[in-house]
C-alpha cells in the first residue's frame, strides 16, 4: 500500500472512531444522584414538663392496638384531624402513665376516631404504622381541626403502674423530675411511682454525684437501684 493510501486509510479510521464515540455517548442514559435518606427525628416533645426524655425511635410496645369504634365519623362534614406542631408520643392509653407505642413527627397529620371523656386525649391512627391506633394528647404540640367532642368516647383499661426503688444506703437524685429517692431503710420513701420513660439516678453521698443507673421503665415494671456510686452492691428487701 502506498504512502498516500496509508494516510487516507488512517484518516478514515479516525473519523469512524470519533463518530462511534459520539453515538455511544449520546445513547448512554443519564443518572441523577439518589436523594439522601431522611434521618428519623430524634428530638422529643412532652405532654407536661415532668415527662421523661426518650428518643421517638425507642417508642415501642408489644401490646396489640384495637380497631376504631364503628360509630366514628368519616364524612368530610364531621371529620376531626390532628396535626403535630412538634414531635409527639403516641401512647397505649390516654395518659402519661401508659407506654409510648409510636410517634408523630412535626407536621404529620392523622384522623381522630375517638376521645376520652374530657376530650383532652384523642384516639388516632398512627402515621408511623398504618392500621394501628393509639392516643395523643391535645396539648401545645397538637393542632386540631373539627369538633373533638363530636367523637365517640372510647373505653380503655387502666395503666399498669411502674415504680423505681432505691435498694442502696445512699440517697439518689432522679432526673428528669428532679427528686430525691430515699435510702433503703427509709421505706416507703425509697420507692416512687413513675411514668414510662428513661431516667437517670445520681448518688448524693459520693463526691461528684456519679450516675449509677439509667433505666428505661415500662408499664407494670419495678426497677431497682442496687449499686451505689462506690460500686457497692445491695440486695433489695423482701
Amino acid at each position: 500500500m502506498g504512502p498516500r493510501r496509508i494516510r487516507a486509510w488512517r484518516a478514515g479510521s479516525s473519523v469512524i472512531t470519533a463518530l462511534s464515540i459520539m453515538i455511544v455517548g449520546c445513547s448512554l442514559p443519564s443518572f441523577a444522584p439518589a436523594a439522601e435518606p431522611t434521618a428519623l427525628a430524634t428530638s422529643t416533645s412532652t405532654e407536661v414538663a415532668a415527662e421523661p426524655t426518650q428518643t421517638i425511635a425507642e417508642a415501642t410496645d408489644e401490646r396489640p392496638t384495637v380497631t376504631p369504634p364503628p360509630g366514628s365519623p368519616t364524612t368530610a362534614a364531621n371529620l376531626v384531624t390532628l396535626r403535630a406542631t412538634g414531635n409527639l408520643f403516641i401512647r397505649r392509653g390516654p395518659g402519661q402513665a401508659y407506654n409510648q407505642i409510636g410517634y408523630m413527627q412535626n407536621g404529620q397529620q392523622t384522623i381522630a376516631h375517638g376521645r376520652n371523656s374530657s376530650g383532652d386525649w384523642l384516639y388516632v391512627e398512627r402515621p408511623d404504622s398504618a392500621g394501628n391506633f393509639g392516643w395523643v394528647s391535645r396539648g401545645i404540640y397538637a393542632s386540631v381541626e373539627g369538633d373533638p367532642l363530636s367523637l365517640e368516647v372510647m373505653s380503655f383499661e387502666p395503666a399498669a403502674p411502674a415504680y423505681l426503688r432505691n435498694c442502696t444506703f445512699h440517697p439518689m437524685r432522679i432526673l428528669p423530675g428532679d427528686f430525691i429517692l430515699a435510702e433503703q431503710f427509709d421505706a416507703p420513701n425509697n420507692q416512687h411511682q413513675m411514668n414510662p420513660g428513661t431516667y437517670e439516678a445520681y448518688d448524693q453521698n459520693v463526691e461528684g454525684d456519679p450516675l449509677v443507673l439509667s433505666p428505661t421503665i415500662r408499664e407494670g415494671q419495678t426497677v431497682d437501684i442496687t449499686t451505689d456510686g462506690l460500686n457497692s452492691f445491695y440486695a433489695c428487701p423482701g
